[in-house]
């Protein structure tokens, strides 16, 4: 959502990440494959090939601006 609350809609998303312990990027090139409902977006292509600490940026690109959201997911 925007600062309003309001959903943004039309964005280009862009991910990116990977495992900081490791020194690698993410296994594949996972890509916003559409809007399944106003500012809610599909993310697809998203493989982990090992357990432990992965980070992800998501990058939303919009009309009003651009913004890059960072978030940490552990696998055990």
């Amino acid at each position: 959502t925007d600062s309003s609350g309001a959903p943004v809609t039309n964005a280009q998303i862009v991910v990116d990440g990977g495992m900081p312990a490791h020194g690698h990027g993410l296994p594949t090139v996972p890509a916003a494959t559409g809007e399944v409902e106003p500012g809610v977006y599909a993310i697809d292509g998203i493989k982990f090939s090992m357990v432990g600490h992965w980070k992800f940026d998501v990058t939303i690109k919009a009309a009003a601006g651009e913004d890059t959201v960072s978030f940490n997911r552990m696998l055990e």
